[in-house]
């Protein structure tokens, strides 16, 4: 008769491949995600503006340099089912000496984006 958790046992024998097969589907999902250098989440879009565009990294799955409305933000890079996002306004560069605020809501959909 065996002592203690029979879980624990099973995963030290590699039975518990079903989460090794997920991380690694997300990563290969997330292969091609762009990189996102923005500001720390604020809590409106005002408040935004005035911080400073850069200190978190990000990751996007969008097409172009800053997510457009409906991409999806990621904490890191893996396509996570679901996502879970610290919800907020975050200032980007926009390029060309123009900022620009996105709002994300705790799924890391983008949902608003707007000039400073």
């Amino acid at each position: 008769m065996a002592l203690g958790n029979t879980n624990a046992s099973a995963q030290a024998r590699g039975k518990n491949k079903a989460t090794v097969i997920k991380k690694n589907r997300e990563v290969k999902n997330a292969i091609n995600y762009r990189t996102l250098l923005c500001g720390r989440s604020a809590a409106n879009h005002p408040a935004s503006c005035s911080g400073t565009p850069v200190g978190e990294v990000f990751y996007h799955n969008g097409s172009s340099a800053i997510p457009a409305v409906n991409d999806v933000v990621y904490a890191g890079k893996r396509a996570r089912v679901p996502n879970s996002f610290e919800a907020g306004f975050y200032k980007v560069d926009g390029g060309g000496g123009r900022f620009k605020t996105l709002e994300i809501n705790s799924a890391g959909v983008v949902v608003a984006t707007q000039n400073c």
